[in-house]
């Protein structure tokens, strides 16, 4: 179940377009009261989700509008995930390839969603691919530490790549 929740989140996140899923808004309260934890495997999301009660109002705001997506992503795509893509390992967008190659045969909700998300992954590679191969060769990917790498590069970001990334 704990893989269900990671491949519905990650697709929550793609299909709404946010490149660093709450990064901006929750930023401080990560650094505040998840410091020691090590990113990946949703446990700063764990993290915050323990402290809830202590988190920014925008912070709180921001996550409440991802878990809205996830329940979205779930109620449209869960019995398609279960149907087609069961034995597909998670992580680097497996299921969402695993989706988009079962496309024709998925419920019309879940085809909007995995279009969306296509979509949103084809504009940032388009923006942000060459700063990818420049600033972040040999980053692993997955978990986010491309994003990460790029955003630690912010200076020397392609003006396409910025505009796409955000403030």
């Amino acid at each position: 179940m704990r893989t269900m929740a990671r491949v519905l989140f990650a697709a929550a996140v793609l299909a709404a377009g946010s490149a660093r899923a709450g990064d901006d808004a929750c930023r401080a309260d990560v650094e505040k009261l998840c410091s020691g934890i090590k990113p990946g495997g949703g446990r700063i999301a764990a993290c915050l989700a323990a402290n809830k009660a202590k988190l920014s109002p925008e912070c709180k705001a921001d996550l409440a509008s991802i878990e809205r997506k996830v329940k979205e992503v779930g109620d449209a795509c869960r019995d398609d995930i279960e149907s087609y893509c069961a034995g597909v390992k998670t992580g680097q967008g497996a299921v969402l390839r695993c989706l988009a190659q079962n496309k024709g045969s998925l419920a019309p909700k879940c085809q909007e969603i995995v279009q969306g998300a296509q979509e949103k992954y084809a504009e940032f590679t388009k923006a942000c691919g060459k700063d990818m191969k420049k600033l972040c060769k040999g980053i692993p990917r997955g978990e986010g530490r491309v994003l990460a790498c790029l955003k630690s590069r912010e200076s020397e970001l392609s003006a396409a790549c910025k505009a796409l990334m955000g403030p």
